[in-house]
């Protein structure tokens, strides 16, 4: 039975989930449904956005080159007026009369022959960003559809012909079988041939407004013809590499005070990645970039009044300087011979550069920290391997779709009173957990309700004796009924709703990104819970009636051999020794935990083998059936004396059904051979246990970084952040110098406790803020439910 199923069954019961707002929210837990096929459309968007001049954002509708780019960029050159003309002329002389750090608005790369040379630079072989960038929205496009809600605007900044766009919106009327789209862009002619490309390529119902205006004020122009509509803003090509982080804030800030409120944000970033392979890109071989770069400045000068000769252009030298420090690519031209102006007080010594453009290269790490300040919040992400996309919500959208995804997930359960997992309370207390931390968290002030302190805090209690636990409610002899949760839920709901609408919590990004993760975190739990019953469920059916034929199946797990065979040295990858840094600052990444920070230089102790891939099915079968659980030389004493009393002989996740095994997940039920080389799911103890039968060991926390900084793009050890989170060796305790945070102290300070253990990665069900490389997951060695998966290590 799949997600679709278990939510049928919750929507035929009696009880209903609260609402969470007036508006069709998509749900990050239903599968998706698949798009017709796009059109194979060609070209690319006129990335027309803002200028940075002198420092400060100004909205003329002229960019620089972002990192995915666009076939025509033009700068708006006749009808101007004299003193328009006089400005033009002042931004040129205001960079080039410095005495050092010359430079040149970036305005100036395009004028006609300008786009034109970048149109070629689009097509080389070399310049990565705008394929990438088709690319991701290729394959990426029905995804992306899925999280945009029935009935909201599509509304593109700087749309240009809106070729690319173009892909985006075929997957939004395959999907909800029409769209409203609205481009803007400061060109009227731009506008019309959008226009035209959007009647001809994109299949179905489509409502477009096309607004000629600079992109700030396109939006509230917009926003103001729909004022209760939700507003997904795109930005696509890349154009944000224009921009400092700073200016990037800014920038976000401005548009959501354009939208106010019901925004999402679709934006488009290339990553920062191999030096190598960003010098190629700004210094191709065959000298377009630099004829690019050139031309503008020819151009500047003639604006004003130098007539720049053959001879004059020749002799400028094209330098990329490429840094890695400010992850940014710089283009400079360089005058060997010096050029002086005299009646204009230029005077370009010899030697002498002055920079032409830069195009930063953000970080995923970067990203969030922008996009957090300005007020957003994630709500899923896709990359390749140059290139990413991030869909971002207002604070609104991001609680209210977070809302959704949890009556999602409880309309799948039947039950609610069931409790699958021992060591936890029953489904029921997790729906009014939820809204009861919000409660608490965002109105500190108002008095604690029975119901606030009943679903104020969960339990984690020792697993080896379960009498022992953190401080928490005294359990209640008899659980509220389901109507009653459901009812303290809708009246807190509209509570918050309506706080947030009077913008009680704007500019308050980090406390919703507390209430917002930790919500998530709790989805994830949910869906072990899920799995657990999903398992119990499957177990009393076979039981009543015969196992169908169609699922027995007669294979083998690989050999012990085999296993051992494919983990010599050989075969495993050889990790050097070197210094790593833990965890992140506030600062540079947006919200963290508080374990997450301060940041901790250490290094690895000495060099290390890792297998490529995480222990599979198969290879813990094999290890399952050779009697690993009964053979105690190979765990902790009271490891094997708690699965020894306990009756475990295999993974949580699995039945044992007439010999057979089947493997449970969140989602679906499986004869073990048909997901024999996924991950397997086990405690840290099995884990252990397993590697010791190896002669091998699970790696640290230091070490798992260390494989990330080595194998980033994960080519030699695969799997090490998605799949399951990865179980270390660690233990779990704070870095120098932490503080618990203010907000929730016991958040980690709880578990220091010598029993929990640092986990990695992510699983299926992490949610993508949740999906970063200084995020510090954490259970008891014992703890058998969790989505972890192992590697060896030696």
């Amino acid at each position: 039975m799949d997600l679709a199923e278990m939510s049928r069954l919750g929507q035929n019961a009696e009880e209903k989930m609260p609402p969470t707002c007036g508006t069709d929210l998509t749900t990050a837990f239903l599968y998706k449904k698949k798009g017709v096929p796009l059109l194979d459309t060609k070209g690319d968007l006129m990335a027309v956005g803002l200028k940075l001049e002198n420092g400060s954002i100004k909205e003329n509708g002229v960019n620089r080159r972002g990192g995915g780019g666009s076939e025509t960029e033009k700068v708006k050159t006749t009808e101007t007026s004299a003193g328009e003309s006089e400005s033009v002329k002042q931004s040129i002389l205001m960079g080039l009369q410095r005495e050092s750090n010359k430079e040149v608005p970036v305005r100036f790369l395009y004028d006609d022959r300008g786009s034109e040379l970048y149109e070629e630079i689009t097509k080389l072989e070399e310049y990565y960003p705008f394929q990438a960038e088709e690319d991701l929205l290729s394959e990426h496009a029905d995804e992306i559809a899925s999280h945009i809600p029935q009935g909201s605007i599509l509304v593109e900044l700087g749309c240009g012909t809106a070729r690319k766009t173009a892909r985006l919106l075929n997957a939004i009327v395959a999907r909800h079988g029409r769209c409203r789209f609205a481009g803007i862009d400061i060109s009227s002619s731009f506008v019309d041939e959008a226009r035209c490309n959007l009647m001809l390529s994109v299949q179905g119902h489509l409502r477009v407004d096309l607004v000629a205006a600079d992109n700030m004020e396109g939006l509230r122009e917009i926003r103001a013809k729909y004022p209760d509509d939700s507003i997904c803003v795109v930005w696509l090509g890349s154009s944000v590499s224009n921009y400092s982080e700073e200016e990037a804030v800014k920038f976000f800030q401005q548009a959501l005070d354009a939208v106010k409120t019901r925004c999402r944000l679709f934006l488009c970033t290339d990553l920062w990645k191999n030096e190598e392979i960003l010098r190629a890109a700004y210094h191709d071989k065959h000298g377009v970039t630099e004829a690019f770069i050139k031309n503008g400045m020819r151009n500047a000068l003639g604006k004003i009044g130098y007539l720049v000769s053959a001879d004059d252009e020749k002799s400028w030298i094209y330098e990329v300087e490429v840094n890695p420090q400010l992850k940014q690519v710089e283009m400079y031209l360089r005058f060997p011979e010096g050029l002086t102006i005299s009646d204009r007080q230029i005077n370009i010594r010899s030697g002498e550069r002055v920079l032409m453009e830069i195009s930063r290269k953000f970080t995923p790490k970067s990203i969030r920290h922008m996009t957090e300040t300005a007020g957003f919040h994630l709500l899923s992400a896709w990359h390749n391997r140059t290139y990413g996309a991030q869909l971002l919500l207002d604070e609104f959208e991001a609680i209210t779709q977070c809302w959704q995804d949890t009556d999602v997930l409880f309309d799948s359960i039947p039950d609610w009173t069931r409790k699958p997992i021992d060591v936890r309370h029953p489904f029921l207390f997790y729906y009014g957990h939820l809204i009861a931390f919000t409660k608490i968290k965002l109105f500190p002030e108002e008095p604690v309700g029975e119901f606030d302190c009943m679903f104020s805090r969960g339990v984690d209690p020792n697993v080896l004796d379960p009498s022992e636990c953190h401080s928490h409610p005294a359990v209640p002899e008899q659980w509220p009924e389901r109507d009653a949760i459901v009812s303290y839920a809708r009246a807190n709901r509209t509570k918050v709703l309506e706080a947030v609408r009077r913008g009680e919590f704007k500019g308050r990004s980090k406390l919703i990104n507390f209430i917002l993760e930790h919500d998530r975190m709790h989805h994830e739990t949910l869906a072990y819970m899920i799995a657990q019953e999903r398992k119990a469920t499957f177990e009393r059916n076979v039981a009543a009636a015969q196992l169908p034929p169609g699922h027995m199946n007669a294979v083998e797990p690989p050999s012990t051999m085999s296993i051992i065979n494919s983990l010599e040295k050989s075969k495993m990858v050889s990790i050097e020794r070197g210094k790593v840094i833990l965890g992140a600052h506030p600062s540079e990444a947006g919200f963290l935990w508080d374990n997450e920070y301060p940041p901790l230089e250490t290094s690895t102790l000495s060099s290390f083998y890792v297998s490529s891939r995480p222990v599979s099915i198969a290879e813990f079968h094999r290890f399952v059936k050779e009697g690993g659980y009964e053979k105690e030389s190979l765990w902790e004493p009271e490891d094997y004396a708690h699965f020894k009393e306990k009756g475990y002989k295999y993974p949580a996740t699995w039945s044992l059904v007439e010999g057979e095994f089947f493997v449970h997940e969140f989602q679906a039920t499986n004869h073990w051979s048909k997901v024999a080389h996924d991950p397997v799911f086990v405690s840290l103890s099995e884990a252990e246990a397993f590697c010791k039968w190896l002669g091998c060991r699970i790696f640290t926390e230091t070490e798992y970084q260390r494989v990330l900084d080595v194998d980033p793009a994960g080519e030699l050890v695969q799997q090490m952040k998605h799949g399951g989170y990865e179980w270390t060796s660690s233990e779990f305790e704070g870095f120098p110098g932490f503080e618990p945070m203010p907000e929730y102290p016991q958040y980690s300070t709880d578990f220091f406790d010598g029993r929990h253990f640092v986990l990695k990665g992510s699983s299926p069900v992490t949610h993508p803020s949740l999906k970063r490389d200084s995020f510090r997951n954490y259970y008891q060695r014992q703890y058998r439910y969790v989505f972890a998966k192992f590697r060896c290590c030696r």
